[in-house]
């Protein structure tokens, strides 16, 4: 792991298994098939397997409820496109374990536009590193082209966290020419545990 963190390797897999917990069955509850587009390293791919898992505990065990596919600079369109073509009707951007939150910008930024050229119309669910390294997505919708992108989806989510208060909020972005508001739909109290490795938690240095 990255010096700037104090968590380990194993803490960070394990601190993704209790987030997607809580991801999987309230970030993605009332979804019909979610695709997650996730980097391929270690933590992001325990980040996607955990959540799906939490959502297909809640339910929704069943052929097509989910899909995986991996990010790849230089080929977003291409896993648009994948997306676009598996029914999905809600996309998880499970991105932020072992990049950099620049980088992590850069991609949430590439992967929005590639998901509007390829035509995804259904809802957007955005994983809490990817929301701040857009700093809560003003990168992105600086471009009018893809504020009225995201304005034309069914629907955008964020979870947010607050390892202080032990809290897990679940919210509906609302986007606008002046900016972004968050509407809260579900909260979850976290384990004293799980708060700890929050708090411990780092993305690399940039």
């Amino acid at each position: 792991m990255s010096v700037s963190s104090r968590a380990s390797l194993e803490e960070e897999i394990y601190l993704r298994s209790l987030t997607g917990y809580l991801v999987g069955s309230r970030l993605f509850a009332g979804s019909r098939k979610v695709a997650v587009i996730a980097v391929p390293d270690r933590i992001c791919s325990a980040m996607a397997a955990a959540a799906l898992a939490s959502y297909e505990a809640a339910g929704n065990y069943r052929d097509g409820a989910g899909a995986v596919f991996t990010y790849e600079q230089g080929k977003e369109y291409e896993a648009a496109k994948k997306v676009v073509s598996s029914g999905a009707d809600a996309v998880y951007l499970s991105f932020g374990g072992e990049q950099k939150m620049s980088d992590v910008n850069n991609m949430v930024m590439k992967i929005i536009n590639a998901l509007n050229e390829a035509g995804y119309r259904g809802a957007l669910l955005i994983h809490v590193r990817a929301w701040l390294a857009s700093k809560q997505l003003s990168t992105v919708i600086s471009r009018p082209e893809t504020l009225k992108y995201l304005q034309s989806l069914s629907e955008i989510r964020v979870f947010t966290a607050d390892a202080n208060a032990r809290k897990f909020y679940f919210n509906r972005v609302r986007l606008d020419e002046r900016g972004v508001k968050l509407e809260k739909y579900d909260e979850a109290e976290i384990t004293q545990e799980h708060a700890n490795l929050l708090k411990i938690s780092l993305p690399p240095p940039e």
